[in-house]
């Protein structure tokens, strides 16, 4: 889910809806061990995720299984990293 002006774009595999509410709003509605915020603009599906790339000034690049690439604010790094590392 990515915020859009006034509107949050969700995307589902090549689909892409689009919803008239705030991220932060869809955000709390989502179960927290499955969906994280990973910037201020974008919430990821954590099953999607495949990797994390080290990017500049300790920002990091969120690689999806899809090859998409999602750029992620260094502060919400560190509880990613814990998350994904008690992934089996």
């Amino acid at each position: 889910m990515e915020a859009d002006g006034n509107y949050v774009r969700v995307r589902a595999g090549e689909e892409a809806h689009y919803l008239r509410e705030t991220l932060g709003s869809l955000e709390s509605q989502l179960p927290p061990g499955k969906f994280m915020r990973i910037s201020r603009s974008v919430v990821v599906n954590l099953d999607r995720v495949k990797e994390l790339q080290p990017l500049f000034y300790g920002d990091y690049s969120v690689i999806l299984r899809d090859g998409s690439k999602l750029n992620m604010s260094r502060s919400y790094r560190d509880r990613l990293e814990s998350i994904l590392a008690r992934r089996p």
